[in-house]
């Protein structure tokens, strides 16, 4: 974890998170991301441009169809857990959520390449903790 002053429900989403498989936790980031439910001085739109790139890489199909996202269970229930976080819990959920994807081994060297030379996980962190 990136963050030591996490409240218990973080981290207990954020060990769900983490046993997840790559590309239901680059989907979940992106919807998560997009619905984020607080405001940062960040910019978050090439962090989510960046994980569809790496979900299109993951899932060939992405792009052709519409996600349902009632096909995928667990991910309802994981985002209702994450919409029952105050505000800094979502914030420092989102960026415990990006440090794990950071710091994930996709066993693709052109995914782990991308991913940790353009997932800012550090200036969005500095970002969410200076307007709290």
């Amino acid at each position: 974890m990136l963050l030591s002053d996490n409240t218990k429900r973080v981290i207990d989403l954020i060990e769900i998170f983490d046993n997840f498989k790559d590309i239901d936790k680059i989907r979940l980031a992106i919807y998560l991301l997009e619905n984020k439910k607080f405001s940062v001085d960040f910019n978050i739109g090439d962090m989510i441009i960046l994980l569809k790139q790496v979900l299109s890489v993951l899932d060939p199909n992405y792009r052709k169809v519409i996600t349902n996202f009632s096909k995928y269970k667990y991910l309802l229930f994981f985002s209702a857990k994450y919409l029952e976080l105050t505000e800094k819990e979502k914030k420092h959920f989102s960026i415990e959520m990006i440090f794990n994807i950071y710091e994930n081994d996709f066993k693709d060297k052109v995914i782990n390449d991308e991913i940790n030379k353009h997932l800012l996980v550090y200036d969005y962190c500095y970002s969410l903790l200076n307007n709290e």
